[in-house]
C-alpha cells in the first residue's frame, strides 16, 4: 500500500487548465471590446439618425420605416458578429491568445521563483492562472488600462491648469488696459467740461457785447 501523507489526506489535484478553444483572459477581452464597439456603432445608427436619411418615408410611412430600421439593425449586427467569428476561427485567434496567456503566466512564475531563490527564500509552487479567483485576474487586466487612463487624465489636468494660468494673465492684462482706457476717458471728459465752461464764459461775453451794440444803435 502507498504511504499516506502526514495529514492523512492525499493532496488535492490541480484543476485542469481550460481547453485551447475556450477563450482565455485575452481572448475574452478581445471579444468584449468587439461587442462594445459593435453596440456603440449600432446605437449611433438609431431611428432618428436613420430616418434623417429617408425624410419622405419617415413623414408618410413612419411605421414601415421603423420596422425596416429594426430589421436592418438586427441583420447588420448578426452579419458583423458572424464575420468576426469567422475571422477569429480562420486566424486561430483564441488558441493563439491562450498560448500567449500561458507563456506570460509561466514567465511570471519563473521570475518569481528566481527572485525568491536569489533572496534565499524557498521557491513557491506555481499557481495555475485558471485556479485564481476573479478579482486578481480582472485587476491584472485592468491595471494597465487604469494606469494609462490616470496618466492621460493627469496630462489633461496639467494642460487645463496651464491654459487657466494663461487665461488669467490675459484677463489681468485686459483689466489693466481697461483701467487705462477709463482713466484716459475720464481725463477727456474733464477737458470737455473745462472747455464747456470756457465756451459758456465766451458766450456770455458775446451776449453782453451784442446788447451794448444794440443799445448804441437805439440811441
Amino acid at each position: 500500500m502507498p504511504a499516506a501523507s502526514s495529514t492523512g489526506r492525499s493532496p488535492s489535484p490541480t484543476p485542469q487548465a481550460p481547453i485551447a478553444d475556450s477563450p482565455g483572459p485575452r481572448a475574452q477581452a478581445l471579444q468584449n471590446i468587439f461587442n462594445q464597439a459593435l453596440n456603440s456603432t449600432l446605437k449611433k445608427c438609431n431611428y432618428k439618425n436613420f430616418a434623417a436619411c429617408f425624410p419622405t418615408p419617415a413623414e408618410y410611412v413612419p411605421e414601415t420605416l421603423d420596422a425596416f430600421h429594426r430589421d436592418f439593425i438586427g441583420r447588420l449586427g448578426e452579419a458583423c458578429k458572424s464575420n468576426f467569428e469567422a475571422i477569429m476561427l480562420e486566424r486561430n485567434v483564441i488558441p493563439s491568445l491562450n498560448i500567449l496567456d500561458a507563456l506570460l503566466e509561466d514567465a511570471k512564475r519563473r521570475k518569481t521563483r528566481a527572485e525568491l531563490t536569489a533572496n534565499g527564500g524557498p521557491p513557491t509552487p506555481p499557481v495555475a492562472p485558471h485556479t485564481l479567483p476573479p478579482e486578481p485576474l480582472y485587476s491584472a487586466h485592468l491595471a494597465p488600462f487604469l494606469t494609462s487612463t490616470t496618466t492621460g487624465l493627469k496630462a489633461e489636468l496639467n494642460n487645463t491648469q496651464n491654459a487657466n494660468l494663461e487665461l488669467f494673465g490675459t484677463i489681468q492684462e485686459q483689466r489693466k488696459e481697461l483701467d487705462a482706457f477709463v482713466s484716459s476717458l475720464e481725463a477727456v471728459v474733464k477737458d470737455l467740461e473745462r472747455a464747456g465752461g470756457m465756451l459758456g464764459e465766451v458766450r456770455d461775453e458775446v451776449r453782453r457785447e451784442i446788447r451794448d451794440i444794440e443799445l448804441d444803435l437805439q440811441r
